[in-house]
This record gives C-alpha cells, sequence and structure tokens, in this order.
C-alpha cells in the first residue's frame, strides 16, 4: 500500500457513513479534502480538486460518492491514481456494481475499511467499536434490515442507531432537529395509500427522506414501500421496491440501498419528474 502521506482522501461528510470515514480517516493521519455539498455532491461541482491535488503532490487521490467524470479524467491525465469508494447508480454512471464482476458492491465505508486494511484490532485502537462501525456500514447498505440479516440483537441495533444519530450532530442543527422530526411525523399522518405503497409528501423545506425512513421501521418493523415527495427540495423517491432499476433506467437519477430504492431531484434544466410519472411507471 502506498504511504498515508501520499494519499488523499476527498469526501463530503453528509451522512453518517461519510463522517464516519472521515473520523476513522482523521484518526489514520490521511489527509483529506473535505466537501461541503449535500447529497448529490460531485467532484465536478463547487471545488477544483484537481488543482489541490496537483498542489499537495498526492499521488493517489481516493474519492468518496462524489462522481465526477471531467475531474476524475483529469487527475488521471495528470497521472495520478484514482480510487473511487461508492455504491450507487447514477444518471449515466453505474457505481453500484465491480466493474470487473458486476457483483453488488459494499457500502463505502465497508470498502473503505477494507482498501485501508482496517481490522476489528486496528479500529479498537484508534479508538473506534468495531460493532458499532461495521453496523454503520451494514445500515447504509441496506438500512435497519441489513443489521436483522448480520445478527444484530435488538440491544445491539439501538446502540448502533444511537452511535449513528451521535455522529449526525456534527450536521445537525439540535435545535431544529425536535421540529424537523416533527414535520416528519405530521407527513407520515397525512400518507395514503396507493398500490401497495405508502404516499407521502412535505413541503416543508426539511429532508424527509431519512426522518421518515426510521419513524417507518420503528412503527411497522418491516421493509415497506414508500414514495416520498418533498416538494420543498424538489426530490422524489421511491423506496423498497423491485421497480427502482425500472424507474431509474426510465427517469435516470440514482439508486442506493441494494437497488431498491430510487431518487431524483428535479433541477432546472432537468427533465420534470411528478408523482403522476413515476406511478404511471409503478403501475407499467
Amino acid at each position: 500500500m502506498k504511504k498515508l502521506s501520499h494519499t488523499v482522501l476527498i469526501i463530503p461528510p453528509n451522512d453518517a457513513e461519510a463522517i464516519l470515514i472521515k473520523q476513522i480517516a482523521d484518526a489514520m493521519g490521511i489527509p483529506l479534502f473535505l466537501s461541503r455539498q449535500t447529497h448529490g455532491a460531485s467532484l465536478d461541482k463547487g471545488h477544483d480538486y484537481v488543482v489541490e491535488v496537483k498542489k499537495g503532490g498526492y499521488t493517489r487521490a481516493v474519492v468518496v460518492e462524489m462522481p465526477g467524470p471531467k475531474a476524475e479524467a483529469h487527475l488521471k491525465r495528470m497521472g495520478v491514481e484514482l480510487v473511487i469508494i461508492d455504491h450507487h447508480h447514477y444518471t449515466g454512471l453505474d457505481r453500484a456494481h465491480d466493474p470487473k464482476t458486476g457483483r453488488m458492491l459494499p457500502s463505502s465505508l465497508e470498502q473503505f475499511l477494507a482498501m485501508f486494511r482496517i481490522t476489528e484490532k486496528k479500529l479498537r485502537a484508534l479508538g473506534f467499536d468495531p460493532l458499532l462501525v461495521q453496523g454503520i456500514g451494514a445500515m447504509d447498505r441496506g438500512f435497519v434490515w441489513a443489521l436483522q440479516d448480520e445478527g444484530y440483537t435488538k440491544a445491539q441495533m439501538k446502540k448502533v442507531l444511537a452511535f449513528h444519530d451521535g455522529l449526525l450532530e456534527e450536521i445537525h442543527n439540535q435545535k431544529t432537529e425536535q421540529k424537523k422530526n416533527e414535520a416528519a411525523l405530521r407527513a407520515w399522518k397525512s400518507r395514503k395509500r396507493w398500490r401497495g405503497y405508502f404516499i407521502v409528501e412535505t413541503r416543508a423545506d426539511i429532508q424527509l427522506r431519512p426522518r421518515l425512513s426510521r419513524l417507518v421501521a420503528l412503527k411497522l418493523g418491516r421493509p415497506t414501500p414508500l414514495i416520498i415527495v418533498e416538494h420543498g427540495r424538489g426530490l422524489i423517491y421511491v423506496q423498497e421496491s423491485d421497480k427502482a432499476m425500472v424507474l431509474f433506467d426510465t427517469f435516470g437519477g440514482f439508486t442506493f440501498g441494494l437497488d431498491r430504492n430510487w431518487g431524483y431531484r428535479n433541477e432546472s434544466g432537468k427533465p420534470r419528474v411528478t408523482l403522476r410519472r413515476v406511478q404511471k411507471v409503478l403501475d407499467g
């Protein structure tokens, strides 16, 4: 393995998994470039990371969940070894499967641990609880259901969820977090049933999906098909659906959670995807 001083990790710490990767990298002394972009982060947006890599004299760049074909190509032309850590589909870009085997990739945290050979013993030496770290990786791969599949007890799952929430304190304003959770609960109470899905909508400018996913998991205790519409943020999601890839092939967007979940952000200059259009595909 190359010396860590020659490697730079480029990452947007915008969720629990990415924040934990950042914390472990910090503890290991891996140089970091942090992006302030939220979900949908790209190496082609917000900052010229190519210049930073060149300025730092790094010979390897490990990029976590920031697809950016232009910047990636530029780094390669500079002779930088480019390593991609990701597990999502994006419009025109498959980062969910191993390009050699075609197999579904594990979560980004799990890839990071394997890439840097971070064993349970190493995690403990760095001050981390392996059970919690591995739990965050499993959750990002398959939500709380992955924890169940991995054999976590209810008590252990509660610890992982508490650890997950603690990681998010780095980016969440605790003064407003309760209000956002209450908004998610109100949206859930106004849900509608349609073709085996619950449709949940909000016009509040909040990130409804993760809060709603947690709420539904705790209330129903099973994978539940959802259509989530965040009008204020221009996002629409379909979760726990065997038609997630059909939606992706139809509209583009992105997938997550082992390709059983799909999302799309309505932005200026892109075709508009509405609830009605999504329902038409799901009904087909």
